[in-house]
């Protein structure tokens, strides 16, 4: 369903990597569908910063997804998928912006790569993925962004959101259409107006 608490599920499924699930331990996070969206200003690669206020004013909703880290496979695909809604989601007065701790050389580059037309934010600090609960911190690894969506409407309160690591985030690397995230978000943004 569209509302009340998403669950379910056997939770995360299994990963590879060595403390991943410790690291996952903590739950969901500190922000949920109905709750306000953290504010924030990062440094972007459309140019100087941008803030969730700057988003929230000019359009209806905003779609801040937070990834693991740019140039990675799986990142890079989410990346085009977001680029290639980019129309369908302009339709429902929706913009979307991308967040990793990664530096803002590393954005540039991802989107020069990429083709992006949307900005990529700068977390260095990893604060405001703390803030949405989607930082991670993987023994040997380091400090990443843990891959997970929300979307948020004008008043800066969570419409939804979802979660790679507990299975409510459909395929990042699907094309737009049934079973992708990209279509999940649009399917949201069509029951919300």
């Amino acid at each position: 369903g569209l509302t009340g608490p998403r669950g379910g599920g056997g939770g995360g499924a299994g990963r590879p990597v060595a403390g991943w699930g410790a690291a996952l331990a903590a739950g969901k996070g500190p922000v949920e569908e109905g709750g306000a969206a953290p504010a924030f200003s990062l440094p972007a690669t459309s140019g100087g910063d941008v803030s969730l206020a700057d988003l929230t004013k000019d359009n209806k909703f905003t779609v801040v997804y937070f990834y693991n880290q740019d140039g990675s496979p799986g990142c890079s695909v989410e990346a085009a998928r977001f680029e290639q809604a980019q129309g369908e989601l302009a339709k429902r007065g929706a913009k979307v912006v991308g967040i990793s701790m990664d530096a803002l050389e590393k954005h540039e580059e991802a989107c020069a790569k990429g083709g992006l037309t949307f900005p990529l934010l700068s977390d260095a600090s990893g604060d405001v993925s703390k803030a949405y609960g989607a930082d991670l911190s993987i023994p040997l690894l380091g400090k990443f962004s843990d891959r997970q969506t929300f979307l948020v409407d004008k008043d800066q309160v969570v419409r939804g959101h979802w979660l790679e690591r507990d299975g409510s985030m459909a395929s990042v690397k699907a094309p737009l259409g049934p079973g992708s995230h990209a279509q999940q978000i649009l399917d949201r943004l069509d029951a919300l107006s």
